[in-house]
């Protein structure tokens, strides 16, 4: 397939040359432009963009089991969310059992494929998160600068941050997807298994716990200083809603005004 000049970059960082050029090739088969080259020596390097004529559409990273170990994996992705909320990142893990696979996914990556793989399912998976990517970034592109507003408390949907009081506050994609959910349904109650299904979505393989640890990280960031839950309110025997407190000024783009979905 001819690579048009307009197709997404992938930038594929992974040790091992004949494998990598398999890989590499599997993609430029697909339409994709292709950057490749060896794993950085430190996760903290995974993203070389200023090397790059242009900012990749995917990251696809191999983690050699000679050289990673999980903890230091998950505060490096962790970094590299904080510096790049949305660019879709696939990990390829040497080896990884379903704890570690979970893990990663808490941790920023949005898909994780254990090796041994077979290349028609690595383009698959390839093709599967670019397609998301174009979706998201189309209904960005209709919502145009759209902001959420509760309070004091300001969710920029399009450039992927949030402000309390004006000052920005640092989540990671997780945390931001979820406040993002809440501030689109104001008021309403959701069970843990209805947060994982519509935020984590259906390829999560972990359990409904990680709903609790994620609405205590986000009530530390952004009522740190509440006697009791004040916007996270937990709803005995369902699961939690969000109190959107204050109304927006005129003006603003509220939750309210769009449909609110299942």
């Amino acid at each position: 397939m001819a690579v048009s000049a307009q197709a997404p970059l992938v930038l594929l960082l992974a040790d091992g040359a004949q494998w990598r050029e398999g890989l590499h090739q599997a993609l430029v088969q697909e339409g994709y432009r292709v950057h490749q080259q060896p794993l950085p020596p430190r996760l903290a390097l995974l993203a070389p963009q200023g090397d790059l004529l242009a900012p990749p559409a995917l990251l696809v990273v191999n983690l050699p089991t000679e050289r990673w170990s999980l903890a230091t994996t998950l505060q490096q992705l962790e970094r590299l969310r904080r510096r790049n909320a949305t660019l879709p990142l696939l990990l390829l893990p040497d080896q990884a059992d379903e704890q570690e696979r979970c893990a990663l996914l808490d941790a920023g990556a949005d898909d994780v494929l254990v090796r041994p793989f077979g290349l028609r399912e690595f383009a698959a998976r390839c093709r599967a998160m670019l397609r998301r990517m174009q979706r998201r970034q189309l209904l960005q592109r209709a919502a145009g600068d759209q902001v959420l507003r509760c309070g004091d408390l300001a969710l920029y949907r399009q450039q992927c941050r949030v402000t309390l009081q004006g000052e920005e506050v640092s989540l990671t994609p997780r945390e931001w997807k979820l406040l993002e959910y809440f501030m689109l349904h104001p008021g309403r109650a959701f069970s843990r298994d209805h947060l994982i299904e519509h935020v984590w979505g259906p390829d999560y393989c972990g359990d409904n716990k990680s709903v609790d640890v994620h609405v205590l990280w986000l009530r530390r960031k952004l009522e740190p200083d509440a006697p009791k839950p004040q916007r996270f309110i937990t709803v005995r025997g369902v699961g939690y809603r969000f109190d959107p407190g204050a109304r927006p000024a005129a003006g603003d783009v509220v939750a309210a005004d769009r449909p609110a979905g299942p």
